[in-house]
């Protein structure tokens, strides 16, 4: 009986300090958000207006109708900082990497789509719009990304390209593996992680491409 009543306790102290350990990662990490938004917030420009892919920076967000601006250091983004007001706190380092993989280099505004209750059990989405300087035009994006409470996220680019397929086809995706036909028009591509859609649009093509991080 004494044996059973230690494990019994033994096991009650480890879980208390398992909680005790996660409330001070969730007070650390609020603490250094907290300092990175209590400084001076200046407007969003482009650092590396010539790459598309592999981006990484911030955003200004919306919430309804409420924006708000880009902060000076980068490290924490807005929607990081967002999302932990939201009560967004499991997935928060995987939030940061992929809000700040897609705003780097860009102007950029992002609307979020505020999770159910209790809100870290619920998937948090996020729409971004994304305006990048290619040479003497600038060039719109939309993007899309979704964050599960166990860490894994999901996100999308689409951009209109006044090129055909086939020219895009031969010159700037010649180096990918052309998988095939989803089904009678949208043509896609393997670049490792990221899949490569092509769409037809007019006399231009809709590019699409979208990666599951894990």
């Amino acid at each position: 009986m004494n044996r059973q009543n230690n494990n019994f306790y033994h096991h009650k102290f480890r879980i208390l300090i398992f909680k005790i350990l996660i409330c001070i990662a969730v007070c650390v990490l609020s603490l250094c958000i907290f300092r990175t938004s209590s400084q001076t917030f200046a407007s969003a420009s482009p650092a590396d207006p010539n790459r598309l892919s592999r981006p990484s920076g911030d955003a200004n967000t919306q919430r309804g109708s409420k924006p708000s601006t880009l902060p000076a250091d980068p490290s924490v983004s807005t929607v990081t900082q967002a999302a932990v007001k939201l009560g967004v706190l499991s997935s928060v380092s995987r939030i940061n990497q992929v809000a700040t993989f897609l705003t780097k280099g860009n102007q950029s505004g992002v609307f979020l789509f505020p999770p159910q209750q209790p809100p870290d059990q619920h998937v948090f989405s996020t729409s971004f719009e994304l305006i990048r300087q290619d040479e003497s035009a600038e060039a719109t994006l939309y993007a899309s990304a979704s964050f599960f409470p166990n860490l894994d996220a999901v996100y999308d680019t689409v951009e209109f390209v006044n090129k055909s397929c086939d020219e895009l086809e031969k010159t700037v995706f010649k180096s990918l593996k052309r998988v095939g036909v989803i089904k009678k028009n949208i043509v896609f591509f393997d670049a490792g992680n990221v899949k490569v859609f092509l769409m037809p649009a007019g006399s231009g093509c809709v590019v699409i491409k979208k990666e599951v991080v894990k």
